[in-house]
């Protein structure tokens, strides 16, 4: 298994607070998470993506499923909403991080035309771990954390120009932040600075666990400014 993957914070929702006017959460760096057991036990696409629109599709034209791990990409053909040999083994060859992605060419009922129209599905989720990395005391005492160590601490004269500031850490298999990083800067590097300060200094979390027990890496982002909420 990976010991470095990007994955979600899955504390049961992403959270987005306000404070001073100003809004932040914490989410994944993906699309949508999938873990490994479903992976494993699925057999047509509507085990696969949830709320699959059955209704919507008169004919399939192709239905594919690649793996993306790193540089490295599988790609499994089928015909229809039933998964192939080859696509159940890609499934459950995945590993921790690597991406699922899934693209359904099919025929819908023009309402207008009353001709078949050929549409087109894209869909993409994220091997996460069995058990996610977990704050201690919950998303609570985490946006708690955050507000009184950070978002309080920016000067209001600051607010105006203050851009979103987007950092990356890291929840390493001890539980401890590592490798915080700004990927967007606020273009304020006293603001930069506090940022990261907080983020290095969090007390220890429960580390993410994969299907086998073992403990795993996660990766985090820590979004301030427009969240797009």
């Amino acid at each position: 298994m990976k010991r470095e993957i990007i994955t979600s914070l899955l504390l049961l929702t992403v959270f987005t607070v306000f404070s001073q006017d100003l809004p932040f959460e914490i989410k994944g760096a993906y699309a949508r998470p999938v873990k490994a057991e479903k992976l494993d036990m699925a057999t047509n696409m509507a085990d696969l993506i949830d709320g699959y629109p059955v209704s919507w599709i008169a004919e399939y034209v192709s239905t594919g499923i690649s793996v993306v791990s790193g540089d490295k990409v599988n790609q499994g053909m089928g015909i229809n909403d039933h998964l192939t040999p080859e696509q159940v083994s890609l499934l459950k060859s995945t590993d921790l991080g690597d991406e699922v992605v899934i693209d359904v060419a099919y025929k819908s009922k023009n309402f207008i035309t009353k001709e078949l129209d050929v549409r087109y599905m894209h869909y993409t989720a994220t091997v996460v771990p069995e058990h996610e990395a977990e704050y201690p005391g919950g998303v609570e005492s985490l946006k708690a954390y955050l507000k009184e160590n950070a978002i309080t601490k920016i000067p209001n004269e600051s607010f105006k120009e203050l851009q979103q500031v987007i950092i990356r850490f890291t929840i390493d298999e001890q539980g401890q932040t590592t490798n915080a990083r700004l990927t967007t800067t606020s273009g304020d590097p006293k603001t930069d600075n506090l940022l990261l300060k907080t983020l290095n200094n969090m007390p220890k979390w429960k580390p993410a666990v994969d299907i086998k027990g073992t403990r795993v890496s996660q990766d985090f982002e820590f979004i301030i400014g427009n969240t797009g909420c």
